[in-house]
């Protein structure tokens, strides 16, 4: 059976200068109330399931002098995948969009050296048709393989003077056949301001590794960055935070967690790994409670800390003719609230569950609520209440 997880889309909030109030994208006053059926044949679940990425990947910023001089790097495993990818400077206060990728690079792996352009680095003249298929997409990146004949270890990815010396790029690296990668886990994908940023990290992969050093930075969407502090015990990383931050959010963007470490595999070499996890981070401008159910529906009682658009979506679940329970529908309500205690009437419609072919009694396993003005998710609720 499928499982389908009914989230709506993170966009997060433009803030005032002080940061503490959210701009209402959403200011409108009319209450919208429905039901939408959905396939009783497919596990679904309205919740946050968290966070979870597995990385073979380290990149970083490197300058066109050190590029001229030489890049160098650790790949793990054989056919690697490089990428070098200009960056937009600063110029007379005014941002400078540059294309430019150097010609006549070089890569050694300290027994030989061989121009970029060679056949046996096959991807770069894949990357170049994308440049010109998709120049939106792909016009700033320069794609490069790593042949299986050159093996694996040291490599050194040097531009030979062509690069600006004042330029600077990401070198990214996609060691894709290494046994070793980087795991890390988070309870939520969400963090209030006002909560903690919860994480853990570590080895993973069919070889072992030892963990030597983790750093993690939570970067807002117009690049303020905020250290995060962790712990290493064995070979665990662990992180718990406080989340008090000022930046602004931005509609449409997320926040990332970026994840830097350092491995040591079993022959003692060490490697890098960098995973990033997209997050939410959100102010806790209500919060909602189920406060009793009837044959009609529920009813919530929010707390409204700032006056919005709020939301409210409800599972409802049938029996099927085995007596289990399936999902029937999916029932909305948003309507405008002013600060201080009130009450959301979740509707669900009697009609359209008849006709689901599912029967009673009918009970609603889970509800998510969502400042909808300021396009947040500000929780989950999980129970059973019966509508009867």
């Amino acid at each position: 059976m499928k499982t389908i997880l009914i989230t709506s889309t993170l966009v997060f909030c433009a803030l005032t200068a002080a940061a503490s109030a959210q701009e209402i994208l959403n200011n409108s006053r009319a209450p919208v109330s429905f039901s939408q059926a959905v396939e009783s044949d497919v596990k679904q679940q309205l919740a946050d399931t968290g966070a979870r990425e597995e990385s073979r990947v380290f990149y970083r910023r490197v300058s066109g002098a050190e590029l001229n001089r030489g890049a160098e790097f650790f790949v793990d495993g054989k056919q690697a995948v490089i990428q070098i990818s200009p960056l937009d400077r600063s110029q007379n206060g005014k941002r400078v969009v540059d294309t430019e990728i150097p010609r006549g690079m070089t890569l050694s792996n300290g027994t030989e050296r061989r121009p970029v352009d060679d056949d046996s680095i096959a991807l770069h003249r894949k990357s170049e048709g994308l440049r010109q298929e998709f120049p939106g997409l792909y016009g700033r990146a320069h794609v490069m393989k790593v042949p299986e004949d050159m093996g694996r270890g040291n490599f050194t990815l040097k531009a030979n003077g062509n690069a600006r010396a004042n330029a600077e790029y990401i070198l990214y690296v996609l060691d894709k056949h290494s046994d070793i990668a980087l795991e890390v886990q988070a309870p939520s994908k969400r963090f209030s301001r006002s909560g903690t940023l919860e994480l853990a990290a570590g080895p993973s992969g069919s070889a072992s590794a030892s963990l030597e050093s983790v750093s993690t930075t939570l970067i807002a969407p117009r690049g303020e960055r905020y250290e995060v502090n962790g712990n290493i015990s064995g070979n665990r990383y662990t992180a718990s935070w406080p989340v008090n931050v000022s930046a602004a959010s931005v509609p449409g963007e997320l926040w990332r967690v970026e994840v830097r470490s350092t491995l040591r595999n079993s022959r003692g070499e060490s490697l890098e790994r960098v995973a990033v996890v997209a997050a939410d981070i959100f102010t806790e401008t209500a919060s909602a409670s189920v406060a009793g159910s009837d044959v009609r529906g529920l009813t919530l009682a929010v707390d409204v800390q700032e006056a919005g658009r709020y939301e409210a979506r409800a599972l409802v679940f049938g029996r099927d003719g085995n007596g289990d329970y399936q999902p029937a529908l999916l029932s909305y309500r948003a309507e405008w609230l002013d600060a201080g205690q009130r009450e959301m009437s979740l509707t669900v419609d009697a009609a359209k569950l008849a006709a689901s072919g599912l029967r009673g009694p009918y009970q609603v396993h889970s509800v998510q609520f969502l400042d909808q003005g300021r396009m947040s998710v500000l929780g989950y609720l999980q129970g059973s209440w019966e509508l009867k």
